[in-house]
């Protein structure tokens, strides 16, 4: 069978989702499939668990990340919304961490590119 291309993208602020999406897409990554994640909304805060040592989450990302899967985060959501810090904006947090802000879409992470270049839509 002939490889996909996948694209989750990751909307949930709810722990379990969030581990299973990664766990999907690294699964996915490892088996030969092209796959892309983009932060959404709430999941925007995620990034703010990569310089978390003990996290499962932070874990999981940051492979994720060092593999290319993270296309980035939604500019406009990341904008918005508080990281687990309460005084940095996780767009600041996302910068440090070297995570892409997306806002191709009127300041949001647009999808066209993926559409385009044949990816099918895994929302989380």
């Amino acid at each position: 069978m002939p490889a996909r291309k996948i694209l989750f993208l990751l909307f949930s602020d709810d722990a379990c989702r969030q581990n299973h999406a990664l766990r999907y897409a690294l699964d996915l990554h490892e088996k030969g499939h092209a796959v892309k994640l983009i932060l959404e909304g709430p999941a925007t805060r995620m990034v703010s668990a990569l310089g978390a040592p003990d996290s499962a989450t932070g874990a999981l990302l940051r492979r994720a990340s060092a593999a290319g899967l993270v296309a980035g985060a939604c500019g406009r959501a990341s904008s918005g919304c508080a990281s687990d810090d309460p005084t940095h904006k996780v767009a600041d947090v996302a910068r440090s961490a070297g995570v892409r802000l997306l806002a191709d879409l009127d300041g949001h992470a647009g999808i066209e590119p993926y559409v385009r270049e044949g990816y099918e839509l895994v929302v989380l």
